[in-house]
């Protein structure tokens, strides 16, 4: 209170990751607001409609989105229910309301009535929200960390935006950086935008959150050292000195701190009240009961003033202090007779809060709620839990019944769609607001000061705009994943392709998130759309790549696809005394083969002749293949299907007889081993003979070069001799 306390810089960023269904989802669905752990201030009747808004990278006919507790019994689920219908542009964004509670967020897109895309937030809340301001009692001592860990996940604080002198911004007088949330814990370090150390707000927060049974969130503006005029003066924009070590505070601080986050983070999250605990250094430098009392009331009336808002204030009434060589403490009525008279001023929007001159009265350092000395870690906590049951008792039902919040200001609507010159991507906003300020993840400075911008690079794009009175929403995000302009996407099947006639052929890309038509050349209408296209007809075809935003790529290259033409269902006929052979028309393809399927055996066969082995019925489909340079098909006809039955008279037969051409045939009922086929001339003289082997179809003997008349043909194998006479015309 009597010095600066300088925060060391701890630079710190937590990504907190949503749990997702699928993998393959993510990418299409993005939920970016709220954000995790984040808690909006419920309205006065105990809900609140919040805006639930995102990203999409594919076509969808609607997004549904639905809420669940994230423990049963705090909150109330709601039903999956429609979002957006028709979503466009690549953000969606629709409202649900919901009572106060703490929950996990889901939404999915539809597509033809199947899910595409889903995203899931782990956690957010409605409940309540606070900004503490004051001196050190409010913002803590980093000096004594020993303020508890909250012991309830929905005790939660801005993480990301440490004001002050020794932090990344440097008592900026700007909007914060769009904030992060996180449990409150003892090894914090920081409350935004100032606040040290956890304190006593862990342990508010606990008995805040059990009774109420409602997530709290704590913003802290408290600045240490700092007296009613700093405050007043600062909200004035007259420079001001610190009343302990003489030095100027930075243009507009102390109370820029205060009225950024009322403009900034109330006006997003809402807010129920500011929690002023103040009047140690007015107390120790002897400040006027008037002198408080005007410049507090002036502070309230800024406030109001600068945000057009009506916050309530919970004021402490609050003086114990000590000099600067001493701890022994001493109160002074004239601080808590300039609060209370605050407090009594007619339609003021206050409310009484705790009086702790009386608690813990012989504080370790005659002024703070800490132990005896900076080791006393169980004395500061006893201390701290005086104090947090003193501010638990003023935050009572009466106070939540009493007290009207401030709710959050209504997101405006974001609209991305491609430029005329198919290069660049519009993004525009809605009308009337006083500023924009647009920015780029890849720029560290805004982009744009209008209410549209035009980009033409991959980046993530968002919006901060301001009322007249500089409250600032930030908007929803669009996202590029891809600069504006798709680039030519490749058929990965180039060339010429084929396809049988009762099937398709799929052409595919590399999947970029695009949305892909194909085109066959010359329609202006797409046959298919996705990254891989089942098509079934000849001809040459293209693919073109469009995104979220209507902006296309070039046509691809052509690929060639032949469909090639029915093959006929073969005709199935007798081909010997054992034997049955297939056919298709004439002009039917010059390559085929035939596969056979026989009565009592499992496998098929290949083959144009085949046995009959067994009475029953046979089937053959014709089987071509066609060839483009390596590019092999295979395509087969319909099944043809006949019923034979086998030959019980002979067990082998030589056919024709006499000849009707060049060749004799011999066919056996069963196989032969070993078979050997000698001819002999009618004189007994050797014409022709065959080395033995497996008689097991058709063999033939050419006899087309032998004159006319009688010949002898012996057939001879294991188990078989026959000898007949054959007539050669």
């Amino acid at each position: 209170m009597r010095y600066r306390i300088i925060l060391p810089v701890v630079a710190k960023a937590l990504l907190l990751v949503c749990i997702v269904s699928s993998a393959a989802f993510s990418q299409t669905l993005k939920i970016t607001s709220p954000i995790f752990q984040s808690v909006y201030q419920r309205d006065a009747i105990g809900q609140r409609e919040i805006t639930v808004s995102g990203t999409f990278t594919v076509e969808m006919d609607k997004i549904e989105v639905r809420a669940v507790p994230v423990v049963q019994g705090q909150g109330q689920e709601t039903p999956w229910r429609d979002l957006q219908v028709a979503p466009k542009g690549g953000v969606f964004m629709g409202k649900i309301t919901l009572l106060g509670g703490w929950y996990t967020l889901e939404v999915r897109g539809i597509a033809d009535g199947k899910v595409v895309g889903r995203d899931v937030l782990a956690r957010f809340g409605i409940g309540e929200v606070f900004i503490i301001a004051g001196q050190s009692n409010a913002q803590g001592l980093k000096e004594y960390p020993y303020g508890p860990s909250a012991q309830d996940d929905r005790v939660i604080y801005v993480d990301n935006y440490q004001n002050d002198e020794e932090g990344e911004f440097n008592d900026l007088l700007t909007d914060p950086i769009p904030p992060t949330f996180s449990k409150v814990t003892q090894n914090m370090k920081y409350m935004s935008p100032r606040g040290q150390t956890a304190w006593c707000w862990g342990m508010v927060g606990d008995q805040l959150v059990q009774s109420l049974n409602l997530p709290v969130l704590f913003i802290n503006t408290a600045w240490e050292g700092t007296s009613i005029e700093n405050w007043s003066y600062s909200a004035q924009g007259i420079p001001t000195q610190n009343k302990y070590g003489g030095f100027f505070y930075k243009t507009g601080m102390p109370y820029a701190n205060l009225r950024i986050a009322a403009r900034n983070y109330a006006n997003q999250y809402g807010v129920r009240a500011v929690l002023w605990m103040q009047g140690e250094a007015d107390a120790l430098f002897k400040t006027t009961t008037t002198f408080y009392r005007d410049n507090l009331q002036l502070i309230i009336n800024r406030l109001s003033t600068d945000t057009d808002k009506r916050i309530t204030w919970v004021i402490a009434r609050t003086s114990r202090t000590s000099p600067q060589d001493s701890k022994v403490s001493f109160v002074n009525p004239s601080i808590v007779a300039g609060q209370n008279a605050v407090l009594a001023t007619t339609f003021n929007p206050t409310y009484p809060g705790p009086e702790t001159d009386n608690l813990v009265p012989d504080r370790g350092d005659g002024t703070h709620f800490v132990g005896k000395d900076k080791d006393d870690a169980d004395g500061t906590v006893r201390a701290l839990t005086i104090l947090a049951n003193a501010w638990v008792q003023t935050l009572d039902a009466n106070f939540f019944s009493t007290v009207s919040p401030i709710t959050s200001a209504e997101i405006p609507a974001i609209a991305a769609t491609c430029v005329t010159q198919n290069n660049a991507v519009t993004i525009s906003l809605p009308a009337g607001y006083a500023s924009y300020e647009w920015r780029s993840s890849k720029s560290k400075t805004p982009i744009g000061i209008g209410s549209s911008i035009t980009v033409t690079q991959a980046a993530t794009y968002s919006a901060t705009v301001r009322d007249a009175k500089s409250n600032s929403i930030l908007t929803s995000v669009v996202t590029l994943d891809h600069d504006a302009k798709p680039t030519q996407p490749n058929i990965l099947q180039s060339g010429e392709q084929q396809a049988c006639a009762d099937s398709s052929f799929r052409f595919s890309v590399n999947d970029e998130g695009y949305i892909y038509n194909w085109f066959k050349e010359s329609a202006t209408t797409p046959v298919t759309s996705g990254a891989i296209a089942s098509i079934a007809e000849s001809g040459n075809y293209t693919v073109r790549a469009q995104n979220i935003f209507g902006c296309v790529s070039e046509n691809s290259q052509a690929s060639k696809l032949t469909i090639r033409a029915k093959i006929p269902k073969p005709t199935i006929e007798p081909s010997g005394p054992f034997s049955v052979s297939a056919s298709i028309p004439e002009g039917g393809e010059a390559n085929e083969a035939f596969i056979w399927s026989r009565p009592g055996s499992e496998t098929d066969t290949t083959a144009t002749l085949i046995k009959i082995l067994k009475s029953g019925v046979y089937t053959a489909k014709a089987k071509v293949t066609y060839t483009i340079g390596s590019n092999n098909l295979v395509c087969y006809s319909d099944t043809a299907s006949r019923e034979f039955k086998t030959n019980e008279q002979n067990e082998v037969v030589i056919y024709p007889n006499p000849s009707q051409g060049a060749y004799i045939y011999i066919e056996s009922r069963d196989n032969i081993k070993e078979a050997a086929f000698e001819l002999f001339d009618i004189r007994g003289n050797l014409i022709k003979s065959t080395s033995p082997k497996l008689l097991d179809g058709r063999a033939q003997i050419d006899v087309g070069l032998l004159p006319t008349g009688k010949y002898i043909l012996r057939v001879t194998g294991q188990g078989q001799s026959l000898t007949k006479q054959i007539v050669i015309r």
